[in-house]
């Protein structure tokens, strides 16, 4: 099963979508800025997919370009609390199948991981 975490204001993710829409596949789709992340449930997500919390930094985020001096210089439990916080700072889409993630709208990984996923 892929999970497509999104924020459905989003272009890249609203485009996200209609590329798993269209393939047929199996999804969830999950809206984390109308359904937030606990610290933990963020936490585990991230292991889960071999991500670390600077995997998924979003430096275009206009939190990010307010404070990012700041920003950088957190631990990564500390920007995973600020993430929590502002889920802004949290790259979108994030899409996660069993056979890989794609971070942002990548039209090509997204279509291998939908391949991958379909053939497994």
């Amino acid at each position: 099963m892929i999970e497509a975490y999104i924020y459905s204001s989003c272009t890249s993710c609203r485009k996200t979508e209609e590329i798993l829409k269209d393939s047929g596949t199996a999804y969830e789709s999950r809206d984390y800025f109308r359904n937030r992340f606990s610290r933990d449930e963020l936490k585990e997500i991230l292991d889960n997919a071999g991500l670390d919390v600077s995997d998924v930094l979003s430096k275009r985020s206009k939190v990010y370009k307010a404070r990012g001096a700041e920003i950088d210089a957190l631990s990564a439990d500390e920007l995973l609390a600020l993430m929590v916080e502002e889920p802004t700072l949290l790259r979108r889409p994030l899409v996660i199948g069993g056979s890989g993630v794609v971070v942002g709208h990548n039209p090509a990984k997204l279509g291998a991981l939908i391949e991958a996923n379909t053939a497994s």
